[in-house]
C-alpha cells in the first residue's frame, strides 16, 4: 500500500503515450506505476510511422537525453513535410490536388513502432515501475469530498491500487473514457478499413512503376479512400543504393463494409488481395502496380476508431453527484482515449506523444504542492485538469478535422462535384501560394528548425 500523503500517478496503458510520460515521471521523482493489458512477451504488431515536431515535444520533455538519443539513432532519413504531402488523384490517378506546392520547414522521420514502443517502455520496466498482463477494470473515488479523497483503480484480476490521478492511455477503445461519461469515441461500422505494409528491396524498387513512388497518393474515389506512400531515404535518387531496411511502404484502404465479407479478416492472405484486386479493377492500372508492390505482406483488417470533439466544457455536463466518478478531474484522458483519429494524415501517435509535454509539466506542479504531512487540494487538481484540457482538445482535434472527422470519404473524385471542388481548390491554392511568394520577396522570415534530432 503506497503512502496517502505521496503524491502518486497511476497510468492505464503501455502505448506510446503512456510510456513516454512514464518516463517523465520516473525522471523528476513522482510516484507512479504503469499498467499494461498485454503480456510482456506478447507479439506486438505495429507498422512504420513518422514523427515530427509534435512526438519530439513531448519525448524531449519526458525523456533523457540518453534514452531520446537511443531513439533517435532508430529513425530513417528526415525529410520535409512538402515532400510527404500527398497527392490527390481520382480513379484515373489523374491529378486533382497536388498538395506538395505549398512551402514547408516542418521535418518528420519514419521510425518502426513496435520498435519505438519497446524503447520508451525498457527504462519504465528497468525501473520495476511497469506491469504487464494486468487488465483494467474499472476505477472509483474514495472518501469522496473529503480530504482524503482519492482514487482506487481495480483491475481484472482482483488487485486494486490507489491514485492521486488517474492517466488513461488505453487507446481507442478506452473503458476509462466510458466510465468518466465521456463516450466520444466512434466506431465507423459503415467502412471497413485495411493497411498493410511492405519492405522494399532494391531490385522491386527498380522494376516499379516510378509513377506510385513520386510522392503519397491520395484517393477518394467510388465511395472509397486509398493511400500509398513509399518511405525512401533522400540521399540517392538511385534504386539500387537505397537502404532496404530504411525503404518500405504503406497501403490503406478504406471501403463500405456492404463490399466485404463479414469473415474478411479471418481470410487468407491472397484471398485478401484478390478482394482488393476486384474491388479496384475499374480503377487505372497504376493502382494494380501498387498492388503489386505490397501484395506480399498480410492485409491489417479493422474498423476505425475516430473522436467526436467534446468541447471543453465536457466534465460539467456529466459530472454527478450520485456518481462522483464521472467527470471527476482526478481523471486524465491521453492520446487515443480521447482524440483518436483517421490516419489520413499520420498525426495520432505525434498528438498522443505532444500530449505528454503539457501533462508532465501539470503533474510536476501538483507533485510540488505535496509534502510529508501534505496532500495535494483537489482545487489545485482542478485547475491542473482545466488547464491541461484546454491546450490539448484545441490542438488535438484541429488534427481530429484536418484528418477526416467521422468522414472516410470527404469529398469523391469520382463525381462531377468532386472534380468541381478539387478544381477549385486546386485554383485557390496556387492563388495562395504566389501571394505567400510576393510576400516572402518583401518579407524577411527566419527558418526554424523545430526538429534537430532529426537528420
Amino acid at each position: 500500500m503506497t503512502d496517502p500523503q505521496n503524491f502518486r500517478v497511476v497510468i492505464i496503458g503501455g502505448g506510446l503515450a503512456g510510456s513516454c510520460l512514464a518516463n517523465g515521471l520516473l525522471r523528476n521523482g513522482i510516484d507512479f506505476s504503469l499498467y499494461e493489458r498485454l503480456p510482456e512477451n506478447s507479439k506486438r504488431e505495429g507498422y512504420q510511422i513518422r514523427l515530427g515536431a509534435d512526438a519530439l515535444k513531448g519525448m524531449r520533455a519526458c525523456l533523457s537525453p540518453e534514452n531520446l538519443d537511443l531513439i533517435v539513432q532508430n529513425f530513417g532519413p528526415a525529410s520535409g513535410n512538402k515532400s510527404e504531402a500527398p497527392v490527390v488523384r481520382n480513379e484515373k490517378f489523374e491529378t486533382m490536388l497536388d498538395l506538395t506546392i505549398f512551402p514547408t520547414y516542418n521535418k518528420s522521420a519514419p521510425i518502426s513502432r513496435v520498435i519505438l514502443r519497446d524503447a520508451l517502455a525498457a527504462p519504465v520496466a528497468a525501473s520495476g515501475k511497469l506491469e504487464y498482463g494486468k487488465e483494467f477494470d474499472r476505477y472509483e473515488i474514495v472518501d469522496f469530498g473529503t480530504p482524503k479523497e482519492r482514487v482506487r483503480v481495480w483491475f481484472k484480476d482482483g488487485s486494486h491500487d490507489h491514485c492521486d490521478i488517474l492517466i488513461g492511455a488505453d487507446g481507442s477503445h478506452s473503458k476509462i473514457n466510458k466510465q468518466i461519461g465521456l463516450n466520444n469515441l466512434v466506431q465507423l461500422n459503415d467502412y471497413t478499413s485495411m493497411a498493410a505494409k511492405s519492405n522494399l528491396s532494391a531490385q522491386r524498387l527498380q522494376e516499379t512503376n516510378p509513377k506510385i513512388l513520386e510522392k503519397p497518393i491520395l484517393t477518394f474515389a467510388d465511395g472509397k479512400t486509398l493511400y500509398y506512400c513509399a518511405y525512401l531515404p533522400k540521399s540517392s535518387n538511385s534504386a539500387d543504393s537505397r537502404n532496404e531496411d530504411v525503404s518500405s511502404s504503406m497501403f490503406g484502404f478504406h471501403v463500405p463494409s456492404s463490399t466485404c465479407p463479414e469473415n474478411l479478416s479471418s481470410l487468407s492472405q491472397k484471398a485478401k488481395w484478390d478482394l482488393v484486386r476486384e474491388i479496384l479493377s475499374e480503377w487505372s492500372s497504376e493502382y494494380h502496380d501498387i498492388i503489386e508492390l505490397v501484395q506480399d505482406s498480410d492485409i491489417y483488417v479493422y474498423r476505425s476508431m475516430v473522436s467526436v470533439n467534446p468541447g471543453q466544457g465536457w466534465r460539467a455536463k456529466v459530472r454527478s453527484r450520485k456518481e462522483p466518478e464521472k467527470g471527476d478531474s482526478r481523471i486524465w484522458l491521453l492520446g487515443d482515449a480521447i482524440h483518436a483519429m483517421l490516419p489520413t494524415r499520420g498525426m495520432g501517435g505525434n498528438t498522443a506523444l505532444r500530449d505528454t509535454a503539457t501533462a508532465l509539466d501539470l503533474l510536476r506542479q501538483l507533485s510540488s504542492f505535496s509534502g510529508p504531512s501534505r496532500k495535494v487540494e483537489k482545487r489545485a487538481i482542478d485547475r491542473a485538469c482545466t488547464e491541461f484540457e484546454a491546450e490539448m482538445i484545441p490542438r488535438a482535434f484541429n488534427w481530429v478535422r484536418k484528418s477526416g472527422g467521422t468522414t472516410v470519404v470527404p469529398v469523391d473524385a469520382s463525381t462531377i462535384w468532386g472534380k468541381v471542388f478539387f478544381t477549385l481548390a486546386a485554383i485557390g491554392m496556387r492563388l495562395s501560394y504566389y501571394f505567400q511568394q510576393m510576400l516572402g520577396r518583401s518579407v524577411n522570415t527566419s527558418i526554424v528548425d523545430d526538429c534537430p534530432e532529426l537528420k
